[in-house]
């Protein structure tokens, strides 16, 4: 069954990539969603495709859900970079109905990405009043240094919304699908964008405690339409108002996974291996992804979780070559996990979540 799964799946990815290799995609235009959310998971590197065990599961491989016995709420607050950037989710699943073997699981969830105090100098461009203009061209030009003029300059915020609704299925003891609808919206001062998209996902048992996940998101491509407008100096000393209009379209990712749960008595508790690799078709550049060949890369996750008599666990990841490290704690139906993301580039970013069961 796993292999005609494989092979239905294989070429339902290969008929997708075909339908949208013309479209007009463009480069990071879901990078916001590229975080993932949960913070077990994340502490794990976000190693995680082939766990799913948690509400978060919509995120990470949506087959996943129909490990819930119970109803859960999963909200994470993150801080990232030094407090420039919040980043909120939370996810709702609940199971629905099913004899033993065929559970449904259903799930609403939203991601939701702030940024506030954006400066905007897009209007500022008066050579000799906002910038230096050292080559005379009445341009400014990278290089030219601006001119400070704080009463002029805009504050705006950015905000970028994903909304979820999943729905998972088992099919059997091993095989679970499931699958997601999103609405993702995007706005930054006077100009925004709404686009709808698909993932889905798969999760099966190939041996006794030995799992692997696949998790195509945005299967379809998914369009994001802007429209708004913007201002710029003009010749006369007035503001000029220019109509924006465009589409984006976010390529797949596959999210390919495999994990190893090894009980250990002598320690009383369990050790998780995962590992996970995102396949990107954008055409990053060599050096924002870790592998490339042309237009396709990848990014490697690993992860280990020590977990203790389900009460304690702590995480050790490798995200995108980054460490990451997370602790959690059970206690009655509440969960609460926090997790650490070195980034040596710009600042660290810390992560906590809660969940409840009911």
């Amino acid at each position: 069954m796993f292999a005609r799964l494989m092979k239905s799946v294989s070429i339902a990815l290969i008929l997708c990539l075909a339908l949208i290799s013309t479209s007009d995609a463009t480069k990071l235009a879901g990078e916001f969603l590229a975080t993932g959310f949960g913070a077990r998971a994340l502490g794990m590197g976000g190693a995680f495709v082939s766990i799913a065990d948690d509400a978060s599961a919509v995120y990470w491989n949506p087959a996943g859900l129909t490990q819930l016995e119970q109803s859960q709420v999963l909200f994470m607050h993150s801080e990232r970079f030094g407090n420039l950037v919040d980043y909120d989710c939370i996810s709702i699943a609940r199971p629905l109905s099913g004899e033993p073997g065929e559970e449904t699981v259903g799930a609403v969830s939203i991601i939701w990405l702030r940024v506030s105090d954006i400066l905007l100098t897009s209007h500022l461009n008066e050579a000799g009043k906002d910038f230096v203009d050292s080559n005379g061209n009445g341009n400014w030009d990278p290089g030219e240094r601006r001119l400070l003029r704080p009463d002029m300059v805009k504050r705006e915020s950015d905000n970028e919304i994903a909304g979820y609704l999943s729905y998972s299925k088992r099919f059997g003891p091993k095989l679970s699908a499931g699958l997601n609808a999103k609405v993702i919206w995007k706005k930054i001062a006077e100009i925004s964008s709404l686009g709808f998209g698909l993932d889905a996902g798969i999760l099966y048992e190939m041996m006794s405690n030995w799992m692997v996940g696949i998790n195509v998101q945005d299967f379809t491509g998914t369009p994001l339409y802007w429209d708004g407008w913007y201002y710029t100096d003009g010749d006369r000393g007035e503001l000029d108002k220019h109509d924006v209009s465009t589409k984006e379209t976010i390529y797949p990712t596959v999210k390919v996974g495999s994990s190893y749960t090894l009980p250990v008595a002598s320690i009383s508790g369990k050790l998780v291996f995962a590992a996970d690799c995102d396949v990107k078709f954008e055409g990053l550049a060599i050096e924002e992804t870790d592998f490339w060949a042309g237009d396709v890369s990848a990014d490697v996750r690993l992860g280990l979780l020590y977990e203790y008599n389900r009460i304690l666990r702590l995480g050790l990841g490798m995200d995108r070559r980054k460490l990451s490290a997370g602790a959690g704690l059970n206690v009655s139906q509440f969960s609460l996990d926090y997790a650490f993301w070195r980034d040596t580039e710009i600042d660290n970013t810390h992560r906590v979540s809660v969940s409840m069961n009911f």
